[in-house]
């Protein structure tokens, strides 16, 4: 072996260690929330805490990562989901709940300020967002004055923490996008039973702009 496929080995290996460590990480906060401390997610991931603070000296760095490597995968399964029969929202949800990671946003958000690489994915979001919508406006398959913040909250609520395991979690979420799906397509023909206007991508972005009496409070 050369030494320049070892590393490239090296790389990988660390690659997949980091992602096993993010991976542990999201699923203690989604069982612990924020006051989660490092050595929870250490023992969780079955590595020493001196290996996480090597790659992430702080909390805050570590959820940063976190946010990146989620809206990454948003943005990815939003661009995929063009492509295909019948309601681009629709297969976006259904991929959503399959695929993408549980959200965290407002765990995320409220505890640590953004980064010039988080608002840029966010504004990449929105446009992949708004090209589902544009579509499915354009093939009157859903209301009009939907918006991507609408979409994004919509996740939100579709996707709740449960106490059971993941594949009867995902069958349950699923059953409820169907109730959300229907009342979506009762709307187009039925604007004037929809209270309300529909949310902006900057009160979305308000929703998970950091709490700073939390952020005083300091990570565990």
């Amino acid at each position: 072996m050369t030494g320049e496929e070892r590393l490239r080995g090296r790389e990988r290996e660390a690659r997949d260690n980091d992602r096993i460590l993010l991976q542990a990480a999201r699923e203690v906060f989604v069982q612990r929330g924020w006051q989660a401390p490092m050595s929870a997610i250490a023992e969780h991931a079955g590595i020493g805490i001196a290996s996480i603070y090597r790659r992430y000296p702080s909390k805050e760095e570590l959820v940063l990562q976190l946010r990146i490597m989620a809206l990454g995968d948003v943005i990815r399964i939003a661009d995929e989901s063009l492509e295909g029969p019948g309601s681009s929202v629709a297969r976006f949800l259904r991929r959503h709940i399959r695929e993408a990671a549980t959200p965290l946003m407002i765990t995320f958000g409220r505890h640590v300020r953004t980064s010039h690489e988080i608002d840029e994915l966010a504004e990449e979001l929105r446009a992949a967002l708004d090209a589902l919508i544009a579509q499915d406006l354009a093939a009157g398959l859903i209301p009009r004055g939907y918006t991507a913040a609408d979409l994004m909250l919509g996740v939100t609520h579709l996707r709740p923490n449960l106490p059971t395991s993941r594949e009867r979690t995902t069958e349950i979420h699923l059953r409820h996008l169907d109730y959300y799906l229907l009342g979506l397509a009762a709307a187009i023909d039925h604007p004037e039973r929809v209270s309300g206007t529909g949310a902006t991508w900057e009160e979305w972005l308000a929703f998970n702009a950091v709490d700073e009496d939390a952020l005083e409070a300091g990570p565990a």
